[in-house]
């Protein structure tokens, strides 16, 4: 979510862009907010993710916070943790009650490095 700072100061240039005009474009609103060098960047990329169309104040608005909601989501999605479920859970721990094998056989025990490893030296050997 963008900075209250940085929302602050897109809503003043919205309200400028209206200012004289009942309808703007996309177009129009993103040419005025990258005249304002107060507006970074990541805000910039926000008007981007809004359709191009005509517009009056309150769609425009309305527009600008479903892209902030719809980038918001998408973080959230990418910080999701990868599911980890018990060895009990698994297809395998299913099949080994089927076939009556304990879970210990299907634990897989490190055996060592693997054989194209290098070797370990200590330092000064």
């Amino acid at each position: 979510m963008p900075d209250p700072a940085e929302t602050e100061r897109l809503r003043q240039v919205v309200d400028e862009v209206f200012h004289d005009r009942p309808r703007v474009t996309r177009r129009d609103l993103y040419s005025a907010a990258a005249a304002d060098i107060r507006v970074p960047a990541e805000t910039l990329a926000l008007l981007h993710e809004i359709p191009e169309a005509s517009y009056s104040r309150q769609e425009m608005l309305e527009a600008i916070e479903g892209a902030v909601r719809d980038r918001d989501e998408a973080g959230r999605a990418a910080r999701r943790p990868e599911q980890i479920s018990a060895l009990e859970d698994t297809a395998e721990a299913e099949h080994a009650i089927a076939d009556d094998t304990t879970l210990s056989a299907l634990m897989q025990e490190s055996s060592g490095p693997p054989p194209d490893a290098p070797l370990f030296r200590e330092p000064g050997e």
